[in-house]
């Protein structure tokens, strides 16, 4: 860590900061303070700090303080009077963050927190902004004036813009400088012995004994002052993190050096599986006078040349030309929901971040509102409401800010004439240009394909009732054969509150509603009941059906070449039995595997279902798109095993945070499941534990599973948990589809449970070896029926 005295490697510290001192060096005298050099006109204001006004849980408006340190790496807020302040004691929202935990800064109002405020409030929104942090924690802020909201908000973008930039630069130093500002609560410029034991806790690591930690630090304490500067805690660090499983892997001429030649490490990207190209490019970053480190083989280790996913799996580089049936598509179900389906809240915030998790398809509930507004929510139950101007607006400012790919809006209308001019209306005025609507200049044979569609708002919806017998009954309404679904949500949510009982079950009154003119005009996609599939093969390409995760396992495993048929052409949509009221999710490889395009699931639920789906989609540039594999693009009805088996070793594990990304709380006892998850398959295995180490933890552990058809559909998701004496809390997970997996030692990012990587998962991480087993040139497998129950 000599560099870290270098001009340029203090440049590269995650903050625009630097030291006063004597040759720019970082901590070195006790004695000097954090001087703050402003490379930005943005960040002086928000040194300065001023009042915002927070929505707290009451709700209510509470004037705190901003401000962000002077090392550019925190915001920090205290709140300004005596009610303010007693609220803010018995919060759980800290009064220190740092920058590089928030996901995203969301403009308007969008979160459930908004939404309970008065509506004077809520008419302020071009004054509203939200701090989105990971497990759909936020700090929503509404400012008093344009010019501040300018100030905070676009100061505040400006500053996080800049810190990821450097942190992407110099990850090592990044990762050595957010332990450091924390540690040195004082800011004295050194650590002293019960900070450093701080360090420890905060790491997630416990040395065997208290005076394992005191050698450490009497040996890296050169001055011997009792205290750490800065080069002495790298040095500290380096001990800590020490990853005995590369001592195997890294070999040096001579064993007692720190070096290996370039001709070594060569011969082992060989073996690792590298190309020409970038074992070339690996030399010249990480090698210097022919030689490579054991710190910089680390640093090769960790970084993104030797990540688990080939890399050009994870570019778009998928025929986006195709017909819109030929691809798996991303759907929400209930997107609204920020919980069960039963009495939670709804928000437009889940819009948008089912938006910006690149799904292309989300489901909007439209009922009757006051006032002649259209309300989303969930009919029939204590679900809160919001207005459906409000999520067409968060829809069409979110669209499309990580995909440029087609979004689907799934309308249930269940509103009147009048309302659904409204709705016609609304949308017709927010989406402009960005509507599609069909001119059926074509045949109605093939669909228009996602490149011809890109940045185009499509309307599933309904026509009005059938004019004849040869097409389907017209509905938006999901068909679920889970009749008595709806009569288990009346009775579940009438013993909370009296509510009139439902004339018929709500599916079927509402197929016999009137559908306005005006609305049906706009929807491409028409959906009609289903009957048979012989029925269905007289539709036109735009004519679709919905079916129930029950109908669909009856479908599979009896009618599955059928099924895949009709989806070579049209598009379906499954969503979950209405049975699940605590928004679990069904597998969704039994819909995949069937063809089906909108495999929709409840996004706001961390379970393994929502995992595999996440590892699907984070392939072809995480679009939202993927398209099918040949087996159920052909008419043959076989499918081609191009791999047979895969063996995991998980080595170990690094930086692993606390449950829920918490600061506070005892050291974890790490485990990994091991879920392999596919076309007929569905295996489960768990490591050994590790007691109280999430700093470094070493497994060893190897899995085999065998590969089920179609490797394309098969998943495998890696879930580290804590072992605790009640119930075992998940870390993370990492969900990695199968034909993108490099074979050989590979790190594996860990995600948070709602697929963010801010704040302390951004250098959590897996490392692996994976194997993969080729099957032979004529190993042609038949279609398999029958769907795997995923493993609870």
């Amino acid at each position: 860590m000599a560099t870290v005295h270098d001009k340029t490697q203090v440049d590269a510290i995650p903050a625009p900061m630097i030291i006063q001192g004597g040759k720019g060096r970082l901590y070195k005298d006790k004695s000097r303070k954090i001087k703050c050099v402003v490379q930005h006109p943005t960040d002086e204001p928000l040194l300065l700090g001023e009042v915002l006004k927070k929505c707290s849980r009451g709700p209510k408006l509470v004037g705190c303080k901003y401000s962000i340190t002077p090392d550019l790496f925190c915001l920090r807020w205290e709140s300004t009077g005596k009610l303010a302040k007693l609220t803010d004691k018995f919060s759980r929202t800290p009064s220190t963050l740092d920058i590089a935990s928030i996901c995203r800064l969301q403009p308007g109002v969008t979160t459930s927190k908004f939404h309970r405020l008065d509506a004077k409030t809520r008419q302020t929104h071009a004054l509203c902004f939200s701090i989105i942090l990971a497990f759909g924690k936020t700090i929503d802020i509404v400012c008093t004036s344009a010019a501040q909201y300018d100030r905070w908000f676009h100061g505040l973008r400006s500053l996080m813009d800049r810190l990821r930039a450097t942190r992407s630069a110099d990850p090592e130093t990044a990762f050595l400088y957010q332990i450091w500002i924390h540690a040195d609560s004082n800011q004295d410029g050194m650590l002293s012995r019960s900070e450093v034991e701080k360090v420890t806790r905060s790491l997630n690591h416990a040395t065997s004994a208290k005076g394992e930690l005191r050698r450490m630090f009497t040996q890296v304490d050169l001055d011997g002052d009792g205290e750490l500067d800065f080069n002495e805690y790298c040095a500290l660090m380096t001990q800590l993190r020490h990853r005995p499983e590369l001592d195997a892997l890294f070999q040096p001429s001579v064993k007692s050096q720190q070096y290996m030649t370039s001709s070594a490490f060569e011969a082992f990207l060989i073996t690792n599986g590298h190309t020409t190209d970038d074992i070339q490019s690996i030399l010249t970053l990480f090698t210097t006078e022919d030689m490579c480190s054991r710190l910089q083989f680390r640093q090769y280790i960790n970084s993104t040349w030797n990540d688990w996913a080939n890399p050009h799996s994870m570019t778009l580089h998928h025929d986006m030309t195709l017909p819109l049936s030929q691809y798996f598509i991303a759907s929400s179900h209930n997107t609204y929901l920020e919980g069960d389906q039963l009495q939670s809240h709804s928000s437009v915030y889940m819009y948008i971040s089912a938006l910006l998790r690149n799904c292309r398809c989300v489901e909007i509930d439209c009922w009757d509102g006051d006032d002649g507004q259209p309300v989303v929510y969930h009919g029939h139950t204590l679900t809160t409401k919001i207005l459906f101007a409000d999520v067409i607006w968060g829809i069409h400012v979110h669209a499309f800010e990580s995909s440029p790919f087609p979004v689907i809006l799934s309308l249930e209308n269940h509103c009147s004439d009048a309302q659904q001019i409204v709705m016609a209306d609304l949308m017709t005025q927010t989406f402009g240009d960005r509507l599609y609507i069909d001119d059926l200049t074509n045949d109605g044979s093939v669909l228009p394909s996602p490149h011809a569609l890109q940045y185009k708002i499509l309307l599933k919806g309904k026509q009005g009732q059938a004019d004849d017998t040869t097409t389907g009954e017209y509905s938006d309404m999901d068909d679920d054969d889970d009749d008595s679904a709806d009569v288990v949500l009346h009775k579940i949510s009438t013993k909370t509150k009296k509510q009139p009982p439902p004339t018929g079950t709500r599916r079927r009154s509402s197929k016999k509603s009137k559908v306005s003119p005006a609305l049906a005009r706009l929807c491409l996609f028409q959906g009609v009941h289903f009957r048979n599939f012989d029925v269905a093969a007289t539709w036109p390409c735009n004519q679709m059906s919905s079916f129930s995760e029950g109908k669909t396992k009856k479908l599979a495993a009896d009618r599955k070449l059928a099924f895949a048929a009709y989806n070579r052409t049209h598009l379906s949509r499954v969503y979950p039995s209405g049975l699940r009221v605590d928004s679990s999710n069904y597998n969704p490889v039994m819909g995949w595997g069937t063809g089906s395009q909108l495999v929709a699931l409840n996004y706001q639920t961390a379970d393994l279902p929502m995992h595999v789906n996440h590892g699907l989609f984070r392939q072809n540039g995480q679009c939202g798109y993927v398209l099918k594999p040949p087996s159920l693009l052909s008419q043959l009805g076989t499918f081609t095993r191009a791999i047979q088996a895969i063996t995991v070793t998980v080595c170990s594990g690094q930086h692993l945070p606390k449950p829920h990304g918490d600061k506070k709380g005892e050291i974890i006892d790490p485990y990994v499941v091991l879920d392999f998850v596919g076309d007929g398959v569905s295996s489960q295995c768990k490591s050994p534990t590790i007691q109280n180490n999430g700093l470094n933890p070493t497994w060893g552990f190897t899995a085999t599973f065998d590969v089920g058809v179609e490797a394309e559909l098969h998943v495998l998701v890696l879930t580290v948990m804590d072992k605790d004496l009640d119930r075992d809390d998940m870390i993370g997970f990492a969900a990695l589809s199968l034909p993108c997996i490099r074979p050989g030692y590979r790190t594996v990012p860990l995600y948070a449970s709602d697929g963010s990587r801010a704040g302390p998962y951004e250098f959590a991480s897996l490392f692996c070896h994976f194997t993969l087993q080729q099957a032979k040139d004529d190993d042609d497998v038949e279609e398999m029926d029958g769907w795997p129950k995923l493993p609870e």
